[in-house]
């Protein structure tokens, strides 16, 4: 099975009657034509064992549900489910484009769910080797330009995208994550194939427009962020590997870029229709897009 996602190409062998999620389909490339850019940059090779084995690199992370091993640049990771005596998953870097995944067979029935197949993979860490980040984020189109909602976990993303797609006819093409990258000099937005509970994942580019972050209030509220406080609003909802210092000054240098190049706001609001008011007025006061 051929993928691009950004734009890194891979290959997944997996024994074929595994039952994955629906949405890889959109990330399916037929041939390894122009639409899928050539042979894939990177193999990975998928096995199902009884139990998984520690190998001998040196362990350099310890969290609840990763730990993460590593000899001369190349990656192990142990994949757990919170609370789990053993890992679910093992994945190992053999080279730069092989890599080894070990799925234990009790496990087997769990990843037609997007977060648990995709959590075999890595691809952050491949993103940002071709300089692109993860953000979390609901990543809704509107007048050809990606506006892209963030902050944590229960903040308002999907309201407030949802209230754009009512009241202003935008598009929802993600609800949870959006792939930040630069084509041809500007910063756009992608496809993730990774949607969480909105069940909403489109496959497509688009120029980034804005990235807002919310909070929830009495009161509509919009400040344009300053680049530094931008910068640290970002690097708070993008997927980075903390253990890997060589990850963490990269991912500080693409939002970085990212701060300069596009305007980040803080939305405090209300779950209403008066927030998109609101932000709709700054966002036509400092962005000749909407216009």
């Amino acid at each position: 099975m051929n993928i691009k996602c950004g734009e890194l190409n891979f290959k997944i062998g997996y024994n074929s009657d595994w039952e994955i999620p629906k949405n890889v389909a959109k990330f399916v490339c037929k041939n390894e034509g122009a639409h899928f850019g050539g042979s894939p940059e990177i193999n990975y090779n998928i096995e199902f064992k009884d139990m998984i084995k520690q190998d001998n690199r040196q362990i350099i992370s310890t969290k609840q549900e990763i730990i993460v091993g590593c000899e001369d640049n190349l990656e192990t990771r142990y994949l757990f489910i919170k609370g789990a005596p053993y890992p679910y998953a093992k994945y190992t870097e053999v080279d730069e484009s092989n890599i080894s995944i070990e799925v234990v067979n009790n496990f087997k029935d769990m990843f037609d769910i997007d977060t648990m197949f995709w959590s075999l993979f890595a691809l952050e860490r491949h993103m940002i080797k071709r300089d692109a980040v993860v953000l979390h984020c609901a990543y809704t189109v509107y007048k050809d330009h990606a506006i892209l909602f963030s902050g944590p976990s229960g903040i308002g993303k999907s309201t407030q995208a949802s209230l754009w797609e009512k009241h202003r006819n935008s598009q929802i093409l993600n609800g949870d994550k959006s792939l930040l990258l630069k084509q041809g000099g500007e910063w756009c937005a992608d496809g993730w194939p990774v949607c969480g509970s909105s069940e909403i994942c489109v496959n497509k580019r688009t120029k980034l427009g804005s990235i807002v972050f919310l909070n929830q209030g009495k009161e509509n509220t919009v400040v344009k962020l300053s680049k530094s406080n931008a910068v640290k609003k970002i690097i708070s909802q993008l997927t980075v590997n903390y253990w890997n210092l060589d990850f963490v000054d990269k991912a500080f240098t693409l939002a970085e870029d990212i701060a300069n190049d596009i305007n980040v706001y803080e939305l405090t609001c209300t779950p209403d229709v008066s927030a998109v008011e609101a932000l709709e007025g700054i966002l036509k006061e400092g962005e000749p897009w909407i216009l």
